[in-house]
């Protein structure tokens, strides 16, 4: 985390392949609780190194900061919390995985590490889109078809945001810049440009894996449900977070939001110990996000945070508004709900979403170019 010009290139199997496959050991060794705390610690000392070096661009190294931030929390619910060999299973084991040699208890709990959503296992999250029924070969087509959509989708988002001066000042013009000061409609815009490309860059890299893991027989079509949810079910900030956005997270957020209940000693199912996980859960994932800030740069450490806790705090004032009208007889028509959630809902976005892209745009994150060719640039006579 300290300058750019001292930073050398990130390792990426030091430090991003070996964690894995060490943790898929570990989990697959059965070992005792105080072991596991200690190989936990042994394994954040690694994700700390992990932020002292860089990819060479400021957006890669927030994504891969968080994608560091998401293996450390992986690694303290997998380690700390569970006990994967003893608790989780699939729907094709028909044997427990401890009989198991050691090469396939370890691809075993790879799979657990890579299943984030648990399709197919006893853990599987909530709200998971249904799950395919294509046959293989109609699959692999509509998967790389899909691919191709969404870089095409990354591909205009990055257009407008390289043909915006807002994003490509100098170091000091940045200094101040906000997506806040072009204008509503272009505030708009500017939103959904940011926040297009890491959208559709899951859905990519999504889409792509499936393929391939299909292709060569790894897994089926069943279990690849779509990454996202419906937008038709964004009408409310908790719909927004909890159905519509990606689940990816969700595993570790519960279970840390569980643990914080039961040790506060609130009970299960009352309105402290509900409201509680929800503000864990944004913490953690704010945590999280935040170990991309940091691999930009030190300084950054934090910036995104508040963004996530502002997102609790609107699902509590939601939550209130909801109940209100409901205890007054008032609430409106089904339409008109929908018609006042989704309107709500933009205008949150609107108003919230700068606090996560601001400081990115300041860091000059927007300057980044992230794909190796730009048709849409290409047919503008843009692309250099």
């Amino acid at each position: 985390m300290s300058s750019d010009e001292k930073r050398l290139p990130f390792p990426f199997i030091t430090l991003l392949v070996l964690p894995d496959v060490l943790l898929a050991l570990v989990l697959a060794l059965g070992l005792s609780k105080r072991t596991r705390i200690i190989l936990f610690a042994g394994f954040a000392l690694l994700c700390y190194k992990g932020l002292q070096y860089t990819t060479g661009d400021k957006m890669q190294d927030y994504s891969m900061g968080s994608t560091i931030g998401g293996q450390f929390f992986t690694a303290l619910h997998l380690l700390l919390i569970v006990e994967p060999i003893r608790q989780y299973r699939h729907s094709t084991d028909v044997d427990d995985p401890r009989t198991r040699p050691l090469l396939k208890r370890v691809y075993w709990a790879g799979c657990i590490i890579h299943s984030p959503r648990g399709i197919g296992w006893n853990y599987q999250t909530p709200h998971i889109p249904g799950r395919p029924t294509l046959k293989r070969g109609a699959f692999i087509v509509s998967r790389v078809l899909r691919a191709v959509g969404s870089f095409l989708i990354i591909d205009a988002a990055q257009s407008f945001i390289h043909t915006n001066p807002l994003f490509s000042g100098s170091a000091v013009e940045l200094e101040n810049a906000s997506i806040t000061s072009q204008g509503i409609l272009y505030r708009c815009l500017n939103i959904i440009a940011w926040m297009s490309t890491p959208h559709a860059g899951v859905r990519m890299q999504y889409y792509l894996i499936s393929a391939i893991s299909v292709a060569l027989g790894l897994s089926t079509p069943a279990d690849w449900p779509d990454p996202y949810g419906k937008w038709s079910d964004a009408y409310t900030v908790r719909n927004l977070w909890g159905r519509t956005w990606h689940q990816m997270m969700r595993r570790y957020l519960s279970s840390i939001g569980k643990v914080v209940v039961q040790v506060a000693g609130f009970e299960k199912g009352t309105w402290i110990s509900s409201y509680t996980q929800l503000f864990v859960g944004f913490f953690v994932s704010g945590v999280m996000h935040s170990f991309g800030d940091a691999m930009v740069g030190r300084k950054y450490f934090g910036a995104s945070f508040p963004f996530f806790i502002v997102q609790a705090a609107a699902i509590v004032a939601e939550d209130i508004v909801i109940d209100l009208t409901g205890r007054w007889g008032r609430r409106p028509s089904i339409k008109v709900s929908f018609i006042i959630g989704f309107a709500w809902v933009f205008t949150w976005s609107m108003i919230s979403f700068p606090l996560y892209i601001d400081w990115a745009v300041r860091a000059g994150l927007g300057g980044c170019e992230l794909l190796p060719v730009s048709p849409v640039r290409a047919l503008l006579g843009l692309w250099k």
